[in-house]
Formats: C-alpha cells, structure tokens, sequence
C-alpha cells in the first residue's frame, strides 16, 4: 500500500510538470514570433513662407534662389505673397529633386501677387521651388541690374 501511494503521488508530481512545461512552450512559442512595426503616421499639412530674390541675366537666361522642401503624397500649393516685380508677377516651378523635366509638381507658369497655384505632387518627396522674373517665361523687357524680392507660402503634406 505505500507503494502504490508513492506512485500516485510520482504520478501526480509528473502530470504536473508535465503540464506546466507545456504551458512554458506554448507561451515562449506565442511571443518568439512576432515583430515589431513602427506605427505609420498620418501626413501633416504644413506651411512655409520663403523669401528670396531672382533676376533677369539676359535675353532668356535666368537665375535666382531656390528652396527645397520634403513633401509627402498629396496636393502642393504656391501662393505669391509679395514681390518687387513691377507687373506684380513671378514665374514659378515646383519640380521633384529641382529636375526640370516638364513633368513636375507645379510647372513653370506665370503667378500673380495674391494668386495660388496648387498641383498633386509628382516624383521624389524632395520637391524644389524655383521663382524666376515672369519675362523669362513670356519674355519681354528686362533689366539685368535689377534684383527682384518676393515672398512665397508653400503648403504641402510633410
């Protein structure tokens, strides 16, 4: 009798241990496998004034500042604030990575002061904006001493 006693009780100790080493692999089984995501961020309007000057070189030649920017998937809106063009008026380009390939964000057109031009973003989410004298688009007079100041509001998805 204390035999069998002993082995019910070997038995009992080995269901036990037994059933706790398997509940031991299955919960390491359940957290070994998974990894860890960063959660995705929902994009933010965002809005930025830049400033700036550009001028008239020659006859078709060009050049001023440019700014870069890093916008995400979205619409890419260019209001001209101010600038000391007489007609009151810039050229204006948005282009992926400052390519000016005619297929970019906003291509070069003419802006007035207090007009936006918007357009979906195209390529890389380096975007570049150009302001340029509007005579270099339509041509016209220009003065080659003259620089031209603005000030432009961008807002984009960043």
């Amino acid at each position: 009798m204390i035999a069998g006693t002993a082995r019910r009780r070997y038995g009992v100790r080995m269901s036990v241990r037994r059933l706790a080493s398997g509940a031991l692999v299955i919960v390491a089984a359940g957290c070994g496998g998974s990894s860890s995501t960063s959660p995705s961020t929902a994009p933010v309007t965002t809005v930025q004034t830049f400033a700036g000057t550009t001028r008239q070189s020659a006859p078709g030649s060009c050049s001023g500042d440019s700014h870069d920017f890093a916008a995400q998937d979205g619409a890419v809106a260019v209001a001209l604030q101010e600038t000391g063009d007489p007609e009151g008026a810039l050229s204006v380009q948005v282009c992926a990575g400052g390519i000016d390939n005619r297929d970019c964000t906003i291509n070069q057109q003419r802006i007035a002061v207090g007009q936006t031009l918007t357009g979906q973003r195209k390529g890389i989410a380096s975007q570049n904006l150009k302001l340029l004298p509007h005579s270099c688009l339509s041509g016209g007079p220009f003065d080659p001493s003259a620089s031209i100041t603005y000030r432009v509001q961008v807002t984009y998805q960043k």
